[in-house]
């Protein structure tokens, strides 16, 4: 394989020794519920120490990301002060520039791949499909869009309900049925 950078990463190993030492269910990290509290009453966590529910792979991992992060300690907090709030639709994403090369990637990569390439242009995009539903992508160079394929990985927007062409080339509103753009935009539940 011939390749210009290579990257590699290793992960992160989340300090979960407080919550382990006070009695509380410790895996890959801390577990939470949909409420973000751990195992021990009135207990919460939130961040990379934590395992979530990734529901582009259905599986409950590590989320190391600041975006996840944020998320689940505004839940955390608001049960904590009384207000009822679930933590849903967490998916992996990271985004990153190399020598002015902007990448983009969230969700899960089991499944079957729809990838475009246009090297002139320095674009490579990888879509991801499973059981009738977007589940993951990678975007290089063009990234624009992406807010578009995270928003049908997180509320599971099924493939039957959009353009797949528009989705494949150039993901936008009008790619969506009547309801669903009418729901998006004008608030109305479809």
């Amino acid at each position: 394989m011939d390749f210009d950078i290579l990257v590699i990463a290793v992960g992160v190993r989340p300090n979960t020794e407080l919550v382990s030492d006070a009695g509380g269910k410790v895996e890959k990290g801390i577990i939470t519920d949909l409420h973000q509290q751990t195992t021990i009453d009135n207990v919460y966590a939130a961040g990379d120490c934590t395992v979530s529910h990734d529901c582009s792979s259905n599986t409950d991992r590590i989320l190391a990301l600041l975006p996840n992060a944020f998320m689940q300690g505004e839940v955390a907090g608001k049960n904590m002060a009384g207000e009822e709030t679930l933590y849903l639709n967490a998916i992996p994403m990271n985004a990153i520039g190399f020598y002015g090369l902007h990448i983009i990637t969230a969700g899960s990569y089991d499944g079957d791949e729809d990838i475009t390439e246009d090297a002139d242009k320095e674009i490579y995009k990888k879509l991801v499909f499973k059981d009738g539903l977007l589940k993951g992508f990678i975007l290089m160079g063009d990234v624009a869009r992406a807010g578009i394929y995270t928003s049908m990985i997180k509320e599971q927007i099924p493939l039957t309900e959009v353009d797949l062409d528009l989705l494949r080339d150039k993901p936008q509103m009008m790619m969506f049925g009547k309801a669903r753009r009418e729901e998006k935009l004008a608030g109305k539940k479809h």
